[in-house]
């Protein structure tokens, strides 16, 4: 069967998506991609069910997580692929950063509630149901409540760096983030670099901390894929791709679009078998379920 593509950025309703892992398994399936990996913010905890829902399918169907890092007071997001969930260290910290996201979400409606804008925290609570806290789990209750008419117009108006309801967040930094990964048996991968201020110094820094690998492929910078393939082949880094699909009404996104062509994902499965083999964790399963 030909190879169909990896999508391996993509979010479910255990973070700030909306549909549950299961259902991401049915989505990759008919985008007719091969390989897809769940990588929630700050969580690991869908990663089991959406592999299991993928049982019997032929999709390779594996995991991580998405980490928000404050590098030199910029919000930079990291990938880490195939960590192991059971690494203490690391399951510790996403269990951490799991509560913080809670009580910055309480401090969001908090402060809305503050400016007038009535919203109802249990019912937030409600539509966060199991799933990490975060800033889309907001926007989404007040388009429900007419305040706005789209999420981004409630980034814009409310939530994002600089609006009024705008919450800071605790983040790893850059070198932690990359060797909690690492030692989890991951591969530390800078996420969408074409929202950085500098992404060429970044790749540099982060190569140097033990970066695995840059998103080349992301639908928030088609345009300059061409010179961060460049980037990775000169800096030696492995290269992925990503949707970065939270919901079906998301700015035009879908699962699988963009996706990682078959020489690029294999040298990705092989790099991810030597680093669990490195990092004495058990050994990563990117086998078709």
């Amino acid at each position: 069967m030909p190879f169909g593509g990896a999508d391996l950025h993509f979010h479910s309703s255990a973070s700030d998506g909306v549909e549950a892992p299961a259902a991401l398994v049915a989505r990759a399936l008919a985008a007719g991609l091969s390989v897809a990996a769940l990588t929630d913010h700050d969580t690991v905890s869908g990663v089991e069910a959406f592999e299991a829902a993928a049982a019997g399918t032929g999709l390779v169907a594996a995991g991580g997580a998405e980490l928000s890092v404050d590098e030199g007071g910029e919000d930079v997001h990291l990938l880490g692929l195939f960590v192991d969930p059971a690494e203490p260290d690391l399951a510790s910290r996403l269990e951490f950063f799991r509560e913080v996201r809670t009580r910055r979400g309480e401090m969001i409606v908090e402060r809305l509630n503050g400016l007038g804008v009535a919203l109802d925290l249990e019912l937030v609570r409600a539509g966060v149901g199991e799933g990490a806290f975060g800033r889309p789990h907001v926007a989404r209750a007040l388009v429900a409540r007419g305040v706005v008419g789209t999420v981004a117009e409630a980034f814009d108006r409310f939530l994002g760096e600089g609006a009024p309801a705008f919450v800071p967040k605790a983040k790893w930094g850059l070198g932690e983030a990359i060797g909690a990964v690492r030692r989890a048996g991951g591969l530390a991968v800078l996420a969408h670099p074409g929202w950085y201020a500098d992404p060429h110094g970044l790749f540099r820094r982060g190569r140097d901390l033990g970066l695995d690998g840059i998103e080349v492929f992301h639908p928030d910078h088609p345009e300059r894929e061409e010179a961060f393939l460049r980037d990775a082949g000169d800096l030696g880094l492995l290269v992925t791709a990503g949707s970065d699909f939270h919901a079906e009404a998301d700015g035009g996104r879908s699962l699988g679009a963009p996706r990682l062509a078959e020489p690029f994902w294999e040298r990705l499965a092989r790099a991810a078998t030597a680093r669990r083999r490195e990092a004495a964790r058990v050994p990563v399963d990117l086998s078709p379920r």
